[in-house]
């Protein structure tokens, strides 16, 4: 267990007239004690002290080991479990990872498909239970959306929603805000994969190159760009009826109105419908009112048995 933390301050110089300076905080691994290891080493090198030790355990380190004794610092990918030998003055410490999303868990060494706490906010800011699919597509997918046994309702309001609800190991829309947060000024990409009994239970995917959010204010208007390449067929930007393309279109849910259809309302549950859609993945949990999950491989909700909606900055 870890007994206590340390904190070095460092000074980037960006110009000749301006700084940056960098807190970086990290907590002893006592259990690690007067041992040394090769596995998952990145690297050994002299440093002068602990804060300078500290400072080059950059991208993919997720330890680090000073010795005062020998002047020496040992960076690892994560903590090591073998090839461990006795070497007195040895202490490890890791820092204190607040990764932005699951690409950010995969790129320190985490490999496994799970939930995990993502800061899409910032370091210091309250975390977020974000399902993470570290297989598909090389991993690091976070899941704004996974539906899997129906347990949680979508007929949701329109700040259910915007906050998000339900399970990220089973039902769960991690948010609009969330969302919003993990696309803003980046390039990400948009996964969708719904899971079929029909036809012997097969799985269809659908990879949009560009996908992002805006914020509230522009009432989570939705981006979708680039190729879009898989085998449910592209049917939310070049439908070929531009009164069911959804990119561009305003967020809607059962109390908040922002479709495109002038006789009513298009939600059953929370989506960015046109008038109002060919692809819509938050309908009514398998029952046959639920149309158009994705036009025209998927046209009735009743067979649908999981979806998933996962993004990755590029």
């Amino acid at each position: 267990m870890s007994s206590f933390s340390v904190i070095c301050l460092f000074v980037a110089l960006f110009t000749a007239s301006q700084a940056t300076e960098i807190s970086r905080g990290y907590s002893a691994k006592l259990e690690f004690d007067d041992v040394k290891s090769s596995n998952e080493l990145l690297g050994e090198h002299k440093a002068q002290s602990l804060c300078a030790c500290s400072a080059m355990c950059q991208k993919n380190c997720g330890l680090f080991g000073y010795n005062p004794n020998l002047m020496s610092c040992r960076t690892h990918k994560k903590i090591f479990t073998s090839e461990m030998s006795n070497e007195t003055g040895w202490r490890y410490y890791s820092h204190h990872f607040s990764p932005f999303d699951c690409k950010d868990l995969l790129e320190n060494g985490q490999t496994s498909s799970g939930v995990y706490a993502i800061y899409p906010y910032g370091t210091g800011s309250l975390p977020v239970n974000a399902y993470c699919d570290m297989e598909i597509e090389g991993g690091g997918w976070t899941a704004i959306q996974k539906r899997v046994d129906g347990s949680i309702r979508f007929d949701r309001n329109w700040t259910e929603y915007k906050n998000g609800f339900g399970d990220p190991e089973r039902d769960v829309w991690i948010g609009n805000d969330v969302i919003h947060q993990l696309t803003r000024g980046k390039n990400s990409s948009l996964y969708v994969s719904i899971k079929l009994s029909q036809g012997g239970y097969r799985q269809l995917y659908e990879l949009y190159e560009r996908f992002s959010i805006s914020n509230e204010s522009e009432k989570y208007k939705l981006f979708l760009g680039g190729n879009a390449t898989g085998t449910l067929g592209e049917s939310m930007i070049n439908t070929g009826n531009p009164y069911h393309n959804l990119s561009g279109m305003y967020f809607t849910t059962l109390d908040s109105d922002n479709d495109e259809w002038s006789a009513g309302n298009c939600a059953s549950g929370g989506w960015w419908f046109n008038s109002c859609h060919l692809a819509f993945l938050n309908g009514f949990w398998r029952f046959k009112g639920w149309q158009y999950p994705w036009y025209p491989h998927v046209n009735d909700g009743r067979y649908v048995t999981e979806t998933m909606m996962l993004i990755k900055r590029h």
